[in-house]
């Protein structure tokens, strides 16, 4: 199976007959203009499969390179790093304000809005 990435005006050739031009990009979907003889009959992958079987050797929908696989996971390791350093951190605020309030009675009031503000952060 062949790849190509194509910017917005480029094309590429099936035979001497056909030719396809990328002439949109808005988003994650491309149009496309398709020259070819009347006699090719031109489908959507949608209409063909409800009467077809799926061509063999297309990926799948949801496909991703190997390089946004490696981003995506970097960062979901990155996301996960940050939020078990604030889990630590959060951790480490209720165990001052322990201390402050077995110090401090007075203080409880203030205290138990300190930790109900905590909840957002956890």
């Amino acid at each position: 199976m062949l790849s190509l990435r194509l910017k917005s005006g480029e094309y590429f050739t099936v035979g001497e007959d056909v030719v396809v031009q990328v002439f949109r990009q808005k988003g994650d979907s491309i149009e496309v203009a398709v020259t070819a003889p009347r006699e090719v009959t031109i489908l959507r992958g949608e209409l063909l499969e409800v009467t077809e079987k799926r061509p063999e050797g297309l990926r799948e929908k949801d496909y991703k390179r190997r390089s946004e696989v490696a981003h995506n996971a970097k960062r979901m390791e990155n996301i996960e790093r940050k939020r078990t350093e604030r889990a630590a951190a959060c951790r480490q605020v209720a165990d001052i304000l322990d201390k402050m309030e077995s110090n401090a009675p007075q203080l409880q009031g203030e205290i138990a809005a300190i930790r109900q503000q905590m909840t957002v952060f956890q």
